[in-house]
């Protein structure tokens, strides 16, 4: 294993990363997509028709059949909105996240706690928050991205590769008092 590859966020090269995270941050919105599509579809097509509820067998039969029909119709459609949706933000945050770990020349997780205050500002500014939503969100964000950052960082120095305050913190165990 090459030396660089301890170094890495994890353990992937940034175009891995960003390969592996959106295919998997795509399934797991297409997933959570599909049954929330499925269940408020339902709902709707529950509340549309209850007035005229069917009387006969072959009534029940065929307002199931076409209830089965718009639920799936409903749930693909979610599904492939929120796929992409997640897929982008993902990438987009692991993007930025390789940029700045490429312009520093350093990977750490200031880099990550960054791009996490960025990402919840944008957000919080895309959802038009109130200016104390939107800074509650950006604390919140922040601190997610830090315990995420230094999840990473301790991944990273968990397989040998080098993390830059690790070695002030080695050293400063043998002070003595």
């Amino acid at each position: 294993m090459a030396e660089s590859e301890n170094n890495q966020r994890l353990h992937l090269y940034p175009r891995e990363r960003l390969q592996t995270v959106a295919v998997v941050a795509s399934m797991v919105g297409g997933a959570q997509g599909f049954f929330s599509g499925v269940k408020m579809s339902s709902l709707r097509y529950l509340t549309e028709n209850a007035h005229r509820l069917p009387r006969t067998v072959g009534g029940w039969y065929f307002y199931h059949k076409k209830k089965n029909y718009i639920m799936l119709l409903a749930g693909f459609k979610n599904a492939a909105t929120l796929a992409v949706k997640y897929s982008l933000g993902v990438s987009a945050f692991l993007g930025l996240e390789a940029g700045l770990d490429y312009a520093r020349n350093s990977t750490d997780f200031f880099n990550t706690t960054v791009v996490g205050a960025v990402f919840s500002y944008a957000y919080g500014s895309l959802k038009h928050m109130t200016r104390v939503q939107k800074w509650n969100y950006v604390k919140k964000g922040s601190l997610l991205a830090l315990c995420y950052g230094l999840a990473q960082d301790a991944m990273i120095y968990s397989r040998g590769g080098h993390v830059w305050y690790t070695k002030y913190a080695a050293s400063t165990n043998n002070l003595q008092l």
